[in-house]
């Protein structure tokens, strides 16, 4: 049932999501988790999740993956952030707990107002890994998993050959969309 809410919208169907998160099955409550792309709009979903990532009862797997929901869904979030999500995720970045991981959600979407607005706040972080990042996120680079690019094996190569990896062997640094994908340096 679950399964299927994540491709509905509505208040209806929020409330299915919702129930999701609650149940205290672990297997429910991580299906519910990865239904709620359509519903971070909805206060009561937003709110739950932000739960979910704090409370310390529950297993790192979950708390990592509601955590990767509000921070961009990697990187599949498109448009405005809406605004309950906005600022949970205010809320979340001034525990240094969850600071990186939402910085490099933010990294990977889109650099609308909302996003910008929330990577300029890390832009003067303490540390320097998180301050290099947010930096390179304004200044027209973001981060995608290699993997998307997998069916154009020149690009990916290229991609691997010339771009900076942002983290581990997997996610690299390139241009924002917007800007060709031609734009990138040459072999």
């Amino acid at each position: 049932m679950l399964r299927l809410l994540r491709h509905q919208q509505g208040e209806i169907a929020m409330r299915g999501v919702l129930l999701g998160l609650h149940d205290k099955k672990r297997r429910v409550c991580a299906i519910a988790i990865q239904a709620c792309p359509n519903y971070l709009a909805y206060q009561e979903i937003v709110a739950r999740l932000e739960a979910i990532v704090r409370d310390d009862a529950l297993t790192r797997k979950l708390r990592r993956r509601a955590l990767s929901m509000l921070a961009g869904n990697e990187g599949r979030l498109r448009g405005e952030l809406p605004t309950p999500l906005r600022a949970a995720l205010t809320r979340l970045l001034a525990d240094s707990r969850f600071r990186f991981a939402i910085l490099f959600g933010l990294a990977r979407l889109d650099l609308t107002p909302r996003v910008k607005a929330l990577l300029e706040s890390l832009a003067d972080s303490e540390s320097e890994e998180e301050r290099e990042m947010a930096r390179r996120a304004l200044q027209g680079e973001r981060i995608v998993h290699i993997d998307s690019y997998a069916k154009d094996a020149a690009l990916h190569q290229r991609i691997i050959e010339t771009c900076d990896i942002a983290r581990g062997r997997m996610y690299y640094w390139i241009p924002r969309s917007g800007m060709p994908v031609k734009t990138l340096p040459p072999n």
